[in-house]
């Protein structure tokens, strides 16, 4: 394996590695010129500025043969330029295919990948800087729906993964002596980096663990245990084999394998499984181990779960280098773990109002929605109320904004408190709250909404408007409906409800 000079990393990379850098970026960029050209001959949205998008084939297709043309003979300096480029042509066919969310976006982890794994983590940085500045302005431009949150994840992915790439590559290329060990390696921790940068939940992630444990070890099967929910025992979150996803092995019980490399935060390697006494029998005669290796999975020295590796013929000892790689495995799910728990945070974060603990205007149309669509499939009633505080405005002149918002939280902490466990209570804006409640009827509806009216705190007093679904209507309709008769409780003298 070539060892890669990297922007401020060591000395300028020779022609044999400009080569290889440069045949790398052509590959991408010929690919993403031949599944633009595949998206467009296919059938694809009205809104894509087909003849457009052609050039940006042809530019791309210009670009591969030059660079596979001239490998070797392309400066460093050339090369970041042209991975520029190819941020300018991936912002460009998103532009034009009018979707910030479509599969053009995707383009952008190559470029990420590409930065970080050539150019280092300066290069990867700054690679990135362009990619988010780019990527903001094709989301101003393009649809402003929620560009916050999906920008936020994206370029989270996108950087994560390009930093978890170049972080594998350099541990396994300082650890690595032998060519055909690295080369194994780096496949592995390579497949793994490209599937964690576009994981976003735990599960995803713990898969590509084990996928890359797998075969890196050449093994018959890959586990990923962790804490189950009530801290009884380890739960197989993810494996390679379906009988063992979540089968669970509790702390008091059986000698398990999990639970002592668990418990001793130290790897446990078992030749022979069937002679050993610390591993469960039951579990390795169902999927044929017969050499197992249990790594710890360690954050900050904590365990927070097991990587196992199992074969299915006797393996006597583990050579070094793959001990390494398992062990670098090991930390990357711990590190995966973090971060799809802090990308879900992010998620949480972008659904949630950040005053009232509330979810926010976009959650409540995307539960809006889901309801609806369970009330046409049941047939049950759902009825939608619109509720704000009367004169809040003057309360705000009167007391101040910070007494204006003690009011929100607390009328959010006490109407929450009294509805039911399946409705849903959102604030739609400054004083405005929403309010689903499905199988839900009318005269139940509107003694609900009585008795909140009485709850709204400081003495102070709140109007509703309610609207109950048709059966055909569209969520804006019954949203429309509940807010026209929001507006006429308050036209009407507000402290009221009435009925849309």
């Amino acid at each position: 394996m070539l060892e890669l000079s990297v922007v401020g990393a060591g000395p300028p990379a020779t022609g044999e590695h400009r080569r290889v850098m440069a045949l790398t970026l052509g590959a991408l960029y010929f690919a993403g010129a031949s599944i633009g050209a595949i998206s467009l001959l296919l059938p694809h949205p009205a809104q894509f500025d087909t003849p457009a998008l052609w050039t940006n084939v042809a530019i791309s297709y210009v670009v591969a043969l030059a660079l596979i043309a001239a490998a070797g003979r392309v400066p460093v300096w050339a090369l970041q330029l042209t991975v520029l480029g190819g941020t300018i042509v991936i912002t460009r066919a998103v532009y034009l295919s009018g979707e910030p969310s479509g599969f053009y976006t995707f383009f952008y982890i190559w470029t990420g990948l590409y930065a970080f794994f050539f150019f280092g983590r300066l290069g990867g940085a700054l690679h990135m800087a362009a990619v988010g500045a780019a990527f903001a302005w094709v989301e101003t431009e393009v649809d402003l729906t929620s560009p916050v949150g999906r920008w936020m994840m994206a370029i989270a992915t996108i950087a994560i993964g390009g930093i978890l790439i170049n972080v594998l590559a350099e541990r396994v290329r300082a650890s690595a002596s032998d060519a055909y060990k690295r080369a194994r390696a780096l496949t592995a921790v390579d497949s793994v980096a490209q599937e964690l940068s576009r994981s976003t939940t735990p599960d995803a992630a713990a898969d590509a663990i084990c996928d890359a444990a797998l075969h890196a070890a050449h093994a018959a099967g890959a586990s990923l245990w962790l804490p189950t929910p009530d801290g009884s025992g380890l739960r197989a979150d993810s494996a390679s084999d379906p009988f063992l996803r979540g089968r669970q092995v509790l702390f008091v019980g059986s000698p398990s394998g999990v639970i002592r490399a668990f418990t001793s935060r130290e790897p446990f390697f078992v030749a022979d499984a069937g002679e050993n006494p610390d591993v469960d029998q039951g579990i390795a005669g169902e999927v044929g181990a017969v050499s197992v290796l249990f790594q710890p999975v360690l954050r900050d020295g904590v365990p927070i779960g097991v990587l196992t590796v199992y074969w299915d013929r006797e393996v006597s000892s583990l050579d070094d280098e793959l001990v390494q790689v398992i062990a670098l495995l090991a930390a990357e799910a711990s590190n995966a773990i973090e971060r799809t728990e802090l990308l879900e945070r992010l998620e949480r974060a972008a659904r949630t109002d950040d005053l009232t603990g509330l979810l926010n205007r976009r959650a409540w149309d995307e539960h809006l929605t889901r309801e609806v669509a369970r009330a046409r499939r049941s047939g049950n009633p759902l009825c939608v109320a619109m509720l704000d505080l009367d004169h809040f405005k003057a309360y705000n002149d009167r007391y101040g904004h910070q007494a204006g918002d003690r009011l929100l939280k607390k009328t959010a902490g006490e109407w929450g408190l009294r509805i039911r466990d399946t409705d849903l209570l959102a604030r739609y804006g400054g004083d405005e709250f929403a309010l689903a409640l499905p199988d839900c009827g009318l005269e139940e509806a509107m003694g609900l909404l009585e008795r909140l009216r009485f709850e709204t705190p400081d003495d102070e007093s709140s109007s509703a408007g309610l609207a109950c679904w048709n059966g055909s209507e569209t969520e804006l309709d019954l949203m429309s409906r509940a807010d026209r008769a929001l507006y006429e409780a308050k036209r009407a003298g507000r402290d009221r409800i009435i009925q849309g």
